[in-house]
């Protein structure tokens, strides 16, 4: 499979906003009541940038995974 092609920089500032979100995503998700349905929009939204996480460090399998 071929990826997208972007150069170090990029890669590295992308993998840096990805870091931060899932940071605000665990803090969120501490903070939301357990009655309220936002913990599931926040569990699936970690979800989604670890799994862009694992892309960025080069995970194979995490790329095969999300297909």
């Amino acid at each position: 499979m071929e990826g997208l092609r972007v150069n170090d920089m990029e890669h590295d500032v992308l993998k840096r906003l990805a870091e931060r979100a899932l940071k605000e995503l665990d803090e969120a998700y501490r903070r939301v009541p357990d009655t309220d349905n936002g913990k599931t929009y926040l569990w699936r939204g970690k979800e989604r940038v670890k799994l862009m996480l694992k892309i960025l460090e080069g995970d194979e399998d995490a790329v095969r995974d999300s297909f």
